[in-house]
């Protein structure tokens, strides 16, 4: 049968999600109990958070291994989806070690503790595990990260991959309303869009981003199949910041946006920017044609949650 078997039996699988507060933590277990009628899930924190019904959530930090490793045990998830980890650029710039231990070494207990109990492993990884210099970037492109972060998650990728039943999903840049309340770069845009307040916009560096529910959609779809290996999920257009803003201002409504282009070279970084992160999505759309992201569209914004 094919790698992409779908799991017929779902009322027996037992789902812990790592970041379940972050901005696509939450889009992700709204998939497993809305779409795909999943009830038991561990959500896995670094801090409290409001319980929501059906869903059982724990506090762990991931620089805590030991703790970490205890809780994958009791619970024995058939399902391990890994969202958490350090995934501010600049954060992990000024503190590389904690960056390193929460992207690699949490991630590399989470996948043998994964092989030992037979679990599926999903590891959520990144375009920026690339430099920009051959995009679109194809899963077999090798990687070359300029930054800490991107090294992070580079070096997670290969001590990973050598295990069973593991998916290494490399993801763009994401944008979207996140479930749980919080400030993220969108939500900032589309305050200051919406305030009439100016934005400075990278027009030379590239990506292909995608909507947090089509990105939560397609990790879970990866989940429930048999795929393992390097894949991408890429939105289908290739955007510079400036006209993914620009998209969002034409959708709101808002007339004459106070957009002012600037450069990525303009930003004074011992770690340089990528110009190009754009990633190939062919083998994804090729695979799981049900789930192939969407271009920036109103229903974004109708999504939005009322706090």
């Amino acid at each position: 049968m094919s790698n992409l078997r779908q799991h017929e039996d779902s009322t027996n699988s037992r789902w812990l999600v790592t970041g379940a507060v972050g901005q696509l933590g939450g889009h992700v277990i709204d998939v497993l109990r809305t779409t795909s009628c999943i009830d038991n899930i561990l959500a896995v924190n670094r801090r409290q958070v409001a319980r929501n019904s059906g869903t059982e959530f724990v506090v762990v930090d991931l620089r805590d291994t030991n703790l970490l490793q205890r809780c994958v045990v009791e619970f024995q998830p058939t399902h391990i989806i890994h969202l958490g980890g350090m995934t501010s650029v600049g954060e992990a710039q000024r503190d590389p070690d904690t960056a390193t231990r929460v992207n690699v070494d949490a991630t590399n207990v989470l996948a043998e503790v994964a092989a030992d109990l037979g679990s599926r492993f999903v590891f959520a990884s990144t375009d920026m595990v690339f430099d920009g210099n051959s995009a679109p970037h194809r899963e077999d492109a090798v990687a070359r990260p300029l930054s800490h972060y991107g090294r992070t998650k580079a070096e997670a990728e290969a001590a990973i991959l050598g295990h069973d039943r593991v998916t290494v999903v490399r993801l763009p840049l994401l944008y979207g309303f996140p479930h749980v309340p919080r400030t993220t770069t969108f939500t900032e845009q589309i305050a200051a869009l919406r305030e009439r307040q100016s934005l400075q916009l990278f027009t030379d560096e590239y990506r292909t981003p995608i909507w947090l529910a089509d990105a939560a959609k397609a990790v879970v779809a990866l989940a429930q199949s048999d795929f393992t290996g390097i894949i991408h999920v890429a939105g289908p257009e290739r955007l510079s910041r400036f006209e993914m803003v620009s998209r969002f201002a034409d959708l709101l409504g808002i007339r004459e946006p106070q957009l002012i282009e600037t450069s990525r070279l303009s930003i004074d970084s011992s770690e340089p920017r990528p110009a190009d992160l754009s990633l190939d999505g062919s083998m994804f759309m090729a695979k799981f044609p049900q789930e192939i992201p969407g271009p920036i569209r109103a229903e974004v914004f109708e999504c939005e949650p009322r706090h």
